[in-house]
């Protein structure tokens, strides 16, 4: 369990699977795009910093990038910092990966990338980099070492890219992760640098309260980490960006001026038209929860005594594009068989895409009590004790969300 881990150790995501081919394929790829970009270096490159700390419109102006830039002669290095956020890659399940309902009352963004890769936690303590690059010239390898190489120039750390791609201090804390979109003829690569995140905030809420879920979303396990600024602590974001930024123009001699090293407002539509069309997207609630692999939940639950007989009511959902499309309960009581009949008679009528958010299942909640208290007589309240402990369960259920 992640809460018996010592205080000191906290947790950061990333993806758990790789299997044995996919991961021989990656390497030869690796190795054909690696040569490929020795031999094909851009001949320009720029830095672009946003003045953003929204999540949603940093992820715009990448993906604005990706879609709309030609990236066939020049490399984009951006960057950027988040206010509080948790952002999970593109084929994962949010609910199973992050505390979705500690973010809402923390005021925390909730947001989906493009690429795959885990959950990561972002706030202000967080540099977050993108490289920008023609496919033939992606190579994870080389940004990462501009990084390290970029840090150590200036700081003595025992800091080194490992063969998962993280970035690794002192050959054991997780420091950054790394994430990828390739196209036919685009790529970027991003990845996070832990400066000084509130680690307890991420503790807790990439610490998922489901239970009971069967998915074929992409995983993410934790790791140990640690914040940069405990080695360094007089290290700065604007310190930073600074270093990397100068060392990525400088790789091809270019000069560091206002052409090449910019800020930016990363919703100009002058600058970036359609930017605004593509944040509302990554916001929208059927991107970042509609987006979700489909995935099943069962619950059951003991305890109620119904004419002195100890029930045990199981529970099973089923879930797709972030809508309950299906949810049946079985209670192991033959006097019950009738009511049971009529309970998953009422679910099967009232929750065929039921929309996974908490007003939706409120309604539900409330509608289920409104339903059986018009056609269960008040008379029979050990009949309607059974019917309010089902409606309990239920809801229970859906606490993750």
């Amino acid at each position: 369990m992640r809460g018996r881990f010592e205080n000191k150790m906290y947790f950061i995501k990333h993806v758990s699977r790789v299997s044995a081919l996919s991961f021989v394929t990656n390497v030869v790829q690796a190795k054909f795009y690696s040569s490929l970009a020795v031999s094909s270096r851009a001949t320009t490159r720029l830095v672009l910093v946003s003045r953003s700390n929204s999540i949603y419109d940093n992820l715009a102006l990448e993906e604005w990038m990706y879609e709309n830039t030609d990236f066939s002669d020049t490399d984009y290095l951006l960057m950027w910092r988040n206010r509080p956020a948790v952002v999970f890659g593109r084929h994962q399940n949010p609910w199973l990966e992050a505390n979705i309902p500690l973010a809402y009352m923390d005021n925390v963004d909730i947001a989906r990338r493009s690429s795959g890769g885990g959950t990561v936690y972002h706030d202000e303590g967080n540099l977050n980099l993108s490289f920008l690059k023609s496919r033939n010239r992606y190579n994870r390898k080389e940004n990462l070492h501009l990084v390290v190489d970029s840090i150590k120039s200036k700081w003595n750390l025992d800091l080194e890219v490992n063969a998962r791609d993280d970035i690794v201090l002192d050959q054991f804390y997780k420091v950054s992760g790394t994430a990828a979109k390739l196209g036919r003829v685009q790529s970027y690569h991003h990845f996070t640098l832990l400066l000084a995140v509130d680690t307890s905030q991420l503790w807790k809420l990439l610490d998922s309260p489901m239970q009971g879920v069967n998915s074929r979303a992409t995983k993410s396990v934790p790791a140990s980490i640690k914040n940069l600024e405990e080695k360094i602590p007089d290290l700065k974001y604007e310190i930073l960006v600074d270093l990397i930024g100068h060392r990525f123009l400088q790789e091809v001699g270019a000069q560091t001026s206002p052409t090449h090293l910019r800020y930016v407002d990363p919703l100009n539509e002058t600058e970036f038209p359609g930017v605004l069309d593509i944040r509302k997207r990554l916001q929208s609630w059927d991107w970042i929860y509609g987006k979700t692999p489909k995935f099943s939940l069962c619950r059951t639950f003991t305890g109620h005594d119904f004419e002195g007989v100890i029930c045990t009511l199981k529970v099973n959902i089923e879930i797709e594009k972030g809508n309950v499309v299906l949810m049946t309960v079985h209670l192991d009581h033959q006097k019950l068989v009738d009511l049971i009949a009529m309970i998953n008679k009422f679910y099967c009528e009232i929750v065929g895409n039921l929309k996974l958010n908490r007003k939706c299942l409120s309604d539900l909640e409330r509608s289920s009590r409104e339903h059986f208290k018009t056609i269960i007589s008040i008379d029979r309240l050990e009949v309607m004790s059974v019917v309010e402990w089902v409606i309990r369960s239920v809801d229970l259920c859906y606490r993750f969300v």
